[in-house]
């Protein structure tokens, strides 16, 4: 399973380690953790599931992850079946986290592919984090956020274990 994330603050490179942990868990399931700057094309093709994270930019997906989106090959749609799924990190509460989400499952949707959400029901797009307003301001993220995260990463990797590719 490939987990890609953009990050500038630091705070989406968190939370895309906590969804690593959280595949990691899972036995049998071989996992890469890598900034979007730095996946290949073959990184994309040879998973059985590609997790997306992105910062929050004015309730929109970064324009950095949706340039690397794009990119994705289409052409007799070679992503398609392959389970997806997404995380986002926003600097206030009620900032666009949930649209972020929603925007890469529409990408990946298009693609073919199978979407899934997170562990809980709170998580039903995916795992987000608020870093920055109110109670969350504190600098570290909070254990909320990262059990999201993790548990993201678990049930997709227990798809994946489930479901191996063809």
């Amino acid at each position: 399973m490939l987990i890609t994330y953009y990050s500038q603050s630091g705070n989406t490179e968190k939370l895309a380690q906590e969804v690593a942990k959280g595949a990691k868990s899972i036995e049998n399931v071989e996992v890469k953790l890598l900034s979007i700057d730095q996946v290949k094309e073959s990184d994309l093709l040879d998973a059985s599931a590609i997790i997306v994270g992105s910062p929050v930019y004015n309730a929109n997906v970064a324009p950095a992850v949706l340039e690397f989106i794009n990119s994705w090959p289409f052409e007799d749609r070679p992503l398609k079946n392959k389970i997806g799924a997404a995380f986002s990190t926003g600097g206030g509460i009620s900032i666009g986290e949930e649209l972020v989400m929603l925007n890469i499952l529409h990408s990946m949707l298009i693609q073919g592919m199978i979407v899934v959400g997170g562990e809980e029901t709170e998580a039903g797009f995916g795992a987000s984090a608020v870093t920055g307003e109110g109670p969350f301001d504190g600098g570290e993220m909070n254990e909320l956020f990262l059990k999201k995260g993790f548990g993201l990463g678990s049930r997709v990797a227990k798809l994946v274990a489930k479901f191996p590719a063809d």
